[in-house]
């Protein structure tokens, strides 16, 4: 049965004049749109890498704005805590402004120490936004732009450090895709 398919399949092609009889096919052109190249190339880590880590320097930048702008335009004020939610450390304060203007708020709380509802609380708001309102003492601070700003320079620092690693290698894999050549699946442990 194989015998005759081989006669078959034989029969079948035809030979040119200068043709090569030989094993090895020719080679196709390498397509660069194969579905996957891109997605295999360490290229494509770069501007990823580059938006996450400036995503992150710009929550750290917009937390120093807010923190400026309360110690410049914070003012303080007594209220009343009217209403609590356990689950997010979170209570409704009534206050009243320095111009005299009512003001409902939600402010955070830490855990170990949660108002009752009906206590007066110290409060720092903002002039311009009363409705951002903070309980003394937990005020924004540097803590969260220090976090920001060097996570953002320690990602940055570990995608360098890690494409200059890698490069190689998956631009190598990127190319034998592109090939056609067997290759370890995208997120397969090597």
């Amino acid at each position: 049965m194989a015998k005759r398919y081989r006669r078959r399949a034989r029969a079948a092609r035809s030979w040119h004049a200068g043709q090569t009889v030989s094993p090895v096919a020719e080679r196709k052109p390498r397509s660069r749109w194969r579905p996957g190249y891109w997605l295999r190339h360490p290229a494509l880590g770069v501007p990823i890498g580059a938006f996450v880590a400036l995503l992150v320097a710009y929550l750290g930048v917009v937390s120093l704005h807010e923190r400026n702008e309360m110690m410049a335009r914070g003012e303080r004020a007594v209220g009343t805590v009217r209403e609590l939610h356990g689950r997010n450390w979170s209570a409704s304060v009534a206050f009243t402004t320095r111009a005299g203007e009512q003001v409902i708020a939600w402010v955070g709380h830490p855990p170990w120490n949660e108002p009752y509802i009906g206590e007066d609380v110290d409060l720092s708001y903002d002039r311009d936004r009363p409705e951002r309102a903070y309980l003394s003492g937990d005020e924004p601070g540097l803590l969260p732009v220090i976090l920001f700003l060097g996570g953002a320079v320690a990602l940055g620092v570990a995608q360098t450090w890690w494409l200059w690693r890698n490069w190689s290698r998956l631009r190598n894999e990127a190319d034998a895709w592109r090939s056609r050549r067997p290759v370890p699946r995208l997120g397969a442990r090597r």
